[in-house]
Formats: structure tokens, C-alpha cells, sequence
């Protein structure tokens, strides 16, 4: 990238071409969230953050950023110590931050929001009003120099979540800083739009840009990171270099003493048929949907963007009206809206369950028994002592980490408001299940207790309906597998088909070779889906 686009806020020298903590320890009310680490980041070279949800990786970013000061220990920038009051002092020092929720506008154009009010954008020499074409023009050549194929003038809410997280890049980008922290930017992304994010980093490391690289997706560690440096309950378990060390590896470090993921195929499923689809058409001109699941059965449909699996999910759900014949223990059923699919026992799971499935600000105890509050009720009033009662019952079976079930759920990480979520379904007496991504933004040990919680539930006679980009959890979770591509349900692969061997595309990167691996390596189950190719 040209250094004379746009003025740098640092002198690039010798002195900055390495910035980062030794020995810090960093408390919360007398709670050690960081314990004697160290960590550096180099010009050049992408350093990836990896733990847990809860081992430190969140507070290493904002001591990093200067959101957080450190309790002992300190920052170094190449030969001398630095000391950030506030996140402006670390920006001022060359340090940038991508955050993993996007912070845009999205009736703002995307010159508007890369330049902002902070930056002082150029202005008409006599009204003093911002000159919106200088604006454009400037932004333009910066993203020009990323790489970034994105127009300045278009509104951002008119982007995919890819080209928005590009924005907020290029954003970070604008004073040229020499390091760049930037928490989980593919964590939202499907894996086409995962490759751009990616890619666009490789060219940034390429210009001499120090990149810390925070994520879960280990696959995506192990292609972009020259190093790698694992936390686990807030201590540095080892920093090494990314020479042929693989994601079994890297998982243990995370995970210490806890057992790896692996593929149950111990699993009896019923001879009865729970969920019946037909007719089902997702596309115009697109063969409908057919699809029996049996009771018990782990269920999972897999997919690009818009092939249809989140569809057919969200619509046994409730979330959109149910478009073809669906039949429920042998009883045809009409499902219009979420009211229809609770009375008739079906708990819908979302991606985005901060947004959609769970109330942030409430409390554990009032979002377990959300879906039935009748049961906790007595002629209209809320029993409390109940409802905490209840909702202490599934936090101890389902191990939901807090201090009370009185705490808001905003609180509490990722994987344990995914437990909320199955907790309140495991209350209302649900039998069946739709989830989108079950385990989205989770960590590793969260990831394998919300998976062994979902085998749970089909141990009781429960079935459920899931759709995942994440191919490690189709196979270690499911017992049959749906291929969906452009609204068409391709193939159906059984059991003994879902093998690790099929990882081994994943290295490809390629979701087509991925999905068509998975087809060649199945049997098929469904007739009428002979001959079909992903």
C-alpha cells in the first residue's frame, strides 16, 4: 500500500517493529483474567490468539487497545515501554483494532463511515461543509490500495457481511498503523465470504502490517499465522510457530485435560418417522423438497449461502411460514409463525440467538421459561420462587457457568447462552429441535458440550433439525447428513459415511470441493436423489 495516501499517524521505524505485553497479570474485583503473560506481535507477520471462551483473550485485546489498563506487567513498543490511558492513546501509537461486532452505519455510505467525523474529512473552502466528493475520492484510493473492491459512494446496509467487514478494515487501515488486532472478523462469515476476509489480510501482512489474529475457526489459524500462541483459565500455554503443527494439536493446547471431538457411532436412532417434509419448493424451476427424520435422529443439513438449509430450519421453526406439507408424528400440521411451532412441541434455535432467541437484558431464570410461563404461573402471576427453582434445575444438569440464575444472559459467553437456548426448550417440554449453526461462535470446550447436550436430548426421544457451515460439526454431531445446493436437496448421506477422512478437503478451502467430497464419499439414502452431484 502507498504510505503517501493517506498521513500517517506514527513514524514507521526500526523502534516499532515489534509491540506487545510481558509479565502481565490483570485482575477483574480480585478475579485473575490474565496471569504473567507474554505476547508479541512483528511487522509482517500474522500472530494468532487462540483459548477458549473465558481464557484471556478478551482482556489480552483491550490491554492491546488501551481499552484496558494492566494490573501488573508491561507494553512494550520495540525498544521502550508504553503505557495507553484510552483506546485514542494505542491508535496514536500505531496500534488498530477490528472489533467482531460490526460498528457502522448502515444508512451511511461506505466514505462515511471509513473517514468519519473523528478523521476530520475535507472540507469546501468557503461553507466549511464537508466536501462529500473529496471524501469519496480519498477513501476511494485507500481502498483502491487494499485491495478492496467496494465503491465509496454505496451505502454500507447495501453490502454483504464480507464487504462490511472489509469497510471496517479499511477504516482501521485509514493512519496506516503498524499493527492491526483484529477479534474474530470470520466468525460471522460463511466460508466463500471467509476466503476474501483472508485474503485481504495476507496482502496487509505482505505491506509489513503486524496482524494479531483472534479466532476459533483453527483451520483458518493454521493457513494465515506465522505463529501461534494458545491461552487456557488466563496463562500462556505456549507460543509456537505455525511449522507443521495441525488443529489436533492446537485443540489440546486449548482444551488441557479435555477429551477431543470425536464421532459417535454408538448412536441407536428410531424406526418411527417424527418429521415428514414434502413438496417443500425453496427455488422456481427447483425439484421440491422430500425428507423423512426419524425419531431420535440427529438431523443435519448442510450448504452454501442461499442453498436453502437455514430455510427449511427456520421454517420448522416458525421463523417464515412453512411453504410445502409437513406432517409431525404421523399428524399433517400447518406451522405459520412460532406460536404454531411451540404448541406443537418444536423449539427453534437461531444463529443470531442475542438478536432473535434469547431476552439479553433478562435473566437466565426468566429466558429458561420463556416459551412456558404458564407452568411457573398462578392465575396470572409469576411465581419467582418457581421460576428460579426451575431454571437452578437446568443450570446445574446443563452446567451453565454463572454466579446465579438471576444474572442477565448478556453476561454470560457464548457457549452458555447456547445453553440458555436448549435450556429453555428442555423446560417447555419440546420434542423437537430446528437449530441454526449450534454451536456459532463458540469455543472449543463449549462447542463439545453443546454437542454432547444435543445427543442428550435425542437420548429422550428427542429430534432435531439442524443446518451448519462448520463440516467437523456435521460429522462428529449428526447421523445422517442432507446436502443442499441452490434450494435443491442434492443427496442424503448415512452414518457410516460421516468419517474424518472427509476433513481432509477441508484444506482445500474450496466449500464445492468440500460439499462434492462429501457426496462422493456417501451412500445414498433417497431415491429420487440418484445421479445428483453437488
Amino acid at each position: 500500500m502507498s504510505r503517501n495516501t493517506i498521513q500517517s499517524a506514527v513514524d514507521v521505524s526500526a523502534e516499532g517493529r515489534r509491540f506487545g505485553i510481558s509479565s502481565v497479570t490483570h485482575l477483574y474485583s480480585g478475579v485473575t483474567a490474565l496471569n504473567d503473560v507474554d505476547f508479541v506481535l512483528e511487522q509482517g507477520v500474522v500472530h494468532a490468539l487462540v483459548g477458549e471462551n473465558g481464557s484471556g483473550k478478551s482482556t489480552l485485546v483491550k490491554i492491546l487497545t488501551g481499552a484496558v489498563q494492566p494490573t501488573m506487567g508491561t507494553l512494550h513498543l520495540g525498544s521502550k515501554n508504553v503505557s495507553f490511558a484510552m483506546p485514542t492513546e494505542a491508535k496514536h501509537h500505531g496500534i488498530g483494532v477490528v472489533h467482531q461486532d460490526y460498528n457502522l452505519f448502515p444508512e451511511l455510505t461506505v466514505a462515511a463511515n471509513v473517514l468519519g467525523i473523528s478523521q476530520r474529512p475535507p472540507r469546501r473552502r468557503w461553507s466549511r461543509m464537508v466536501d462529500r466528493a473529496a471524501v469519496e475520492e480519498q477513501v476511494g484510493r485507500l481502498l483502491a490500495d487494499l485491495g478492496i473492491d467496494v465503491a465509496p459512494d454505496v451505502a454500507v446496509q447495501e453490502l454483504g457481511p464480507a464487504e462490511r467487514k472489509f469497510v471496517e478494515i479499511a477504516r482501521a487501515m485509514l493512519v496506516e498503523p503498524q499493527f492491526l488486532i483484529l477479534d474474530e472478523p470470520t466468525a460471522s462469515l460463511e466460508p466463500q465470504e471467509s476466503r476474501h476476509v483472508l485474503d485481504l489480510l495476507g496482502r496487509l501482512r505482505d505491506q509489513g502490517v503486524g496482524l494479531a489474529f483472534v479466532s476459533h475457526r483453527l483451520d483458518e489459524v493454521l493457513e494465515i499465522a506465522g505463529r501461534i500462541t494458545v491461552l487456557r483459565d488466563g496463562k500462556l500455554v505456549r507460543t509456537l510457530d505455525n511449522d507443521g503443527v495441525s488443529e489436533k494439536e492446537i485443540a489440546g493446547l486449548m482444551l488441557g485435560e479435555q477429551q477431543a471431538e470425536h464421532v459417535d457411532n454408538t448412536r441407536t436412532v428410531g424406526e418411527e418417522t417424527k418429521i415428514q417434509i414434502s413438496g417443500l419448493v425453496l427455488r422456481r424451476g427447483r425439484r421440491p423438497v422430500e425428507l423423512e427424520i426419524r425419531e431420535g435422529e440427529i438431523f443435519g443439513l448442510i450448504g452454501l449461502l442461499g442453498s436453502g438449509a437455514a430455510e427449511i430450519v427456520q421454517m420448522l421453526g416458525g421463523a417464515r411460514p412453512f411453504e410445502g406439507t409437513l406432517a409431525i408424528g404421523g399428524q399433517q400440521v400447518t406451522i405459520r409463525n412460532p406460536r404454531d411451532a411451540v404448541h406443537l412441541g418444536i423449539g427453534f434455535i437461531p444463529e443470531d440467538r442475542k438478536a432473535a432467541g434469547l431476552v439479553a437484558d433478562q435473566s437466565i431464570a426468566v429466558n429458561v421459561s420463556l416459551p412456558s410461563l404458564a407452568q411457573v404461573a398462578r392465575r396470572g402471576w409469576l411465581l419467582y420462587g418457581k421460576l428460579l427453582k426451575r431454571a437452578h434445575v437446568y443450570q446445574e444438569s446443563l452446567n451453565i457457568r454463572a454466579p446465579s440464575a438471576e444474572v442477565p444472559v448478556k453476561t454470560l459467553s457464548g457457549g452458555n447462552q447456547q445453553k440458555v437456548m436448549l435450556a429453555k426448550w428442555l423446560a417447555s417440554g419440546s420434542s423437537v429441535l430446528a437449530i441454526e449453526e449450534p454451536t456459532h461462535g463458540v469455543d472449543i470446550g463449549a462447542k463439545l458440550q453443546v454437542h454432547d447436550l444435543l445427543r442428550e436430548f435425542t437420548a429422550r426421544d428427542g429430534t432435531i433439525l439442524l443446518a451448519s457451515t462448520d463440516i467437523h460439526e456435521v460429522i462428529a454431531v449428526c447421523d445422517r447428513v442432507g446436502v443442499m445446493r441452490h434450494g435443491e436437496l442434492v443427496n442424503v448421506l448415512r452414518r457410516e459415511a460421516l468419517t474424518h477422512q472427509d476433513l481432509v478437503v477441508m484444506g482445500a478451502g474450496e466449500p464445492e470441493k468440500i460439499l462434492k467430497t462429501l457426496v462422493q464419499s456417501g451412500t445414498k439414502d433417497q431415491a429420487d436423489a440418484g445421479g445428483a452431484t453437488a
